[in-house]
């Protein structure tokens, strides 16, 4: 049994996200969300303790907010190609520290 190590209580959460590292090198979609990371959905695999910026459109009205995250972990999917990553924000502008709390508390 894992035991959970989430700060924040993470929220089901369906929508894409655009991964950066340097450039743009993927579309991804998230699956769960909360102020302080998120869970996606890659078609590639990206090392733990990687650094990368996120894209994230939070509501279909606003603008999407970026954030730097780490990813935590990774696991590939049961019968697929594709990969379960975990991503924690590690630096946030205050602005979007804000929208993110306020989405998710």
């Amino acid at each position: 049994m894992n035991k959970e190590k989430r700060k924040d209580p993470r929220f089901s959460c369906y929508v894409p996200v655009m991964c950066k590292k340097g450039t743009a090198f993927e579309h991804s979609q998230t699956t769960d969300i909360s102020a302080g990371g998120a869970g996606f959905i890659s078609n590639r695999l990206v090392p733990v303790k990687t650094k990368m910026m996120v894209e994230i459109n939070l509501t279909p009205a606003s603008d999407p907010v970026l954030a730097l995250g780490e990813v935590c972990w990774v696991r590939q999917m049961a019968q697929s190609e594709n990969f379960r990553i975990g991503l924690k924000f590690v630096e946030v502008s205050s602005a979007v520290r804000s929208q993110l709390s306020k989405c998710f508390l």
